[in-house]
């Protein structure tokens, strides 16, 4: 079987290694800095102690050497890389290929519309597989530890079972199949677990202002930023709620997912996840001090690619989410854009993010005819 790896950041390296180890599979790499990776990956403990080695076998930035044998792709891009990046490789693409998006959330089944409708299947991760760090950029990674189990969503849902099937076997973990792709569109994870946090850090923050040091994202974890998680969360429930054919149990709660009932519960766990303690959180230093960084990753994907897409389906669905409305207010006051007109959802930089309405789904009919 050939695979091919869209990304070579943290997990994509580590899925790279752990895939690469495996006799009977073929492991590529589609990365725009092919002369920075080695053919081998290494996988470390977080301590440094090496644990196994895979083979990568052809790396190009040239979609067409990696792509065109390829029987399943799997993106582990940011969300806001996706869609130019499956425009490039869909020339490519083998017939019935598998398109694989780890997580699956951020709007990429509406990016993969003509492909689905052309015979390939879409699955999608509730989550990420396991927590890493790079050691070393294309050469090696740190293993932070892996989930004991994943839920896999697909287009079209008659799918789940058999990518499921293959998936165990490739992973050597446990994969569920999930009712259909909602399910992973609208599971509570980065989408409101960071934006939270990042409200709570920077609402405040005006220009001018200067932190006098970097913050740990986790491990100062406060519980402010949990109550505003947990009420996001519940925003959540309440779309999922009003679409009958998703099942919360399925789609998760945060408090279920930590175990946690209370914000100070939820702090407590959140803030002493070992795995988790060395993020910091997106600032950058300029002479003054410490500033947001308002163009890392978490601004430019957890926002548009993550609270709007879940905006979008409380637009259709007639639910009201103030928390979420007022977070996303911020986001465009502190950012430039335009997502609000007169308080409604409908400025100018909502047009070309994949939420469902840009995309013919404008009713709950629709919606649950799409994920079918």
């Amino acid at each position: 079987m050939n695979i091919c790896i869209l990304g070579g950041g943290n997990i994509g390296t580590l899925l790279m290694g752990e895939l690469g180890r495996k006799e009977d599979i073929s492991v590529r790499l589609l990365t725009s800095r092919p002369d920075d990776w080695s053919n081998i990956i290494e996988v470390c403990d977080n301590d440094g102690t090496f644990k196994y080695s895979g083979k990568v076998d052809v790396i190009s930035s040239n979609p067409a050497e990696v792509i065109s044998g390829a029987d399943i792709i799997i993106s582990t891009l940011p969300s806001y890389m996706f869609n130019r990046t499956i425009q490039k490789v869909k020339p490519f693409l083998k017939v019935g290929a598998w398109i694989g998006v780890m997580p699956g959330n951020g709007g990429s089944e509406f990016y993969c519309n003509e492909l689905i409708e052309s015979g390939h299947t879409l699955f999608g991760f509730q989550r990420v597989y396991g927590i890493a760090r790079l050691k070393e950029y294309g050469k090696s990674v740190y293993d932070l530890g892996k989930k004991k189990e994943l839920f896999i969503a697909t287009i079209p849902a008659s799918n789940n079972v058999e990518v499921c099937k293959v998936l165990e076997d490739l992973l050597d973990l446990k994969c569920n199949p999930l009712p259909n792709y909602l399910h992973v569109a609208l599971t509570p994870a980065n989408p409101i677990l960071h934006t939270a946090r990042l409200y709570e850090l920077f609402h405040n923050y005006t220009e001018g202002t200067y932190f006098d040091r970097m913050i740990n994202f986790y491990t100062e974890w406060t519980d402010e930023a949990s109550t505003i998680l947990i009420d996001c969360d519940e925003e959540v429930q309440s779309l999922c709620r009003k679409l009958k054919t998703v099942d919360l149990k399925k789609v998760g709660f945060v408090r279920d997912y930590f175990g946690a009932e209370t914000p100070q519960q939820m702090t407590a766990k959140v803030s002493s996840i070992i795995a988790l303690k060395n993020i910091q959180s997106p600032m950058v230093l300029i002479e003054e001090g410490y500033i947001p960084d308002f163009k890392s990753r978490y601004f430019l994907e957890d926002f548009p690619f993550g609270l709007c897409i879940i905006k979008g389906f409380c637009e259709i669905v007639g639910v009201e989410i103030p928390l979420i409305d007022k977070i996303l207010m911020w986001f465009e006051k502190v950012t430039g854009v335009e997502y609000y007109v007169e308080g409604k959802f409908e400025g100018k930089d909502i047009k070309n993010l994949p939420l469902p309405q840009n995309f013919g789904l404008n009713s709950v009919e629709d919606i649950i005819a799409y994920y079918r």
